[in-house]
């Protein structure tokens, strides 16, 4: 077989994605992650990383499920009107061919196809905070905590410090600071997992998981000779034990205050049955140590 007659012809369409304010949606391509930040079109990279788990993305890979649709219409239009372009050139020419043939004679009504102008059926979505990268200039938009740029992946605490002061504002000016709350507990244990993941040793086994306070102590002193805790009082293991244990059964029992919660935080045992009191002051205080055991891991 002729190796020509198996080529196929490689047709590409070029297909803009709209902006919002000059900022392009973003969505983790980590199945555990899918978390949505945005970027600003200027900044874009070939490669790019998730602000909340790290993981380094192509740039074509972290296309949302909404532009993915939009772009695929529009692509669709565009290659309807290549074709129906192609078959009038195609049958003209066997018509212009077949002129003065007395025993075939073709006619060939010219057709014409506009691609449709596709308008995009959504719009990228609002989020909480607009930063640049202290270390290398790069402009994004994130929900909650997070740790890390999208441009060249550094840990950075300036943005954590940053963002907290962005959630607090959020929580204060919030018309259900409860659910509020609720998100901010959530991402604060989140991003401790995440950091906690990305300085696991290559090659460990037993890796705990990261939402076990104790079991994570053990595994970095055992991993790394690092004590995460070591300046933490009491009062400060007691505040993590509860913003722990609360993000966990507000996820899992509506925010009731369980036996396996009692587990965790004894003291609280006059509480058990009733549903768990989240506040601004307990957030602030576990961001803080948080804060501090991070950059000790982070730079450590």
């Amino acid at each position: 077989m002729d190796e020509r007659s198996t080529a196929m012809s490689k047709i590409e369409f070029q297909v803009s994605v709209p902006t919002d304010n000059g900022f392009l949606g973003r969505e983790c391509n980590n199945s555990t992650c899918k978390r949505y930040f945005k970027v600003y079109s200027e900044c874009i990279r070939d490669h790019m990383y998730c602000p909340y788990c790290a993981t380094k993305f192509s740039n074509d890979e972290l296309h949302t499920t909404d532009q993915i649709i939009y772009l695929k219409k529009a692509a669709e239009e565009q290659a309807k009107e290549y074709i129906y372009g192609q078959i009038d050139e195609m049958f003209g020419k066997l018509a212009k061919n077949s002129t003065g043939n007395r025993s075939v004679k073709i006619t060939h009504t010219p057709i014409r196809y506009k691609a449709m102008h596709i308008q995009p059926h959504y719009k990228e979505h609002k989020v909480d905070s607009e930063l640049i990268c202290p270390d290398c200039g790069f402009r994004f938009q994130v929900y909650g905590l997070f740790g890390f740029c999208p441009g060249c992946g550094t840990e950075n605490m300036m943005i954590y410090d940053a963002n907290l002061m962005i959630i607090r504002k959020e929580i204060n000016e919030s018309q259900s600071p409860e659910r509020s709350l609720r998100h901010a507990y959530s991402d604060l244990v989140s991003t401790f997992q995440i950091f906690c993941e990305k300085k696991v040793p290559a090659g460990s086994t037993d890796v705990p998981s990261f939402q076990e306070l104790f079991l994570t102590r053990k595994f970095f002193k055992d991993a790394c000779g690092v004590d995460i805790f070591k300046n933490l009082s009491d009062d400060d293991l007691l505040i993590l034990r509860c913003v722990f244990q609360k993000r966990h059964i507000y996820q899992h029992s509506e925010g009731q205050i369980t036996e396996l919660y009692l587990k965790k935080v004894p003291e609280d045992y006059k509480l058990l049955g009733t549903k768990a009191v989240l506040s601004l002051d307990e957030f602030e205080k576990a961001a803080r140590i948080i804060r501090g055991v991070l950059g000790a891991l982070v730079i450590g």
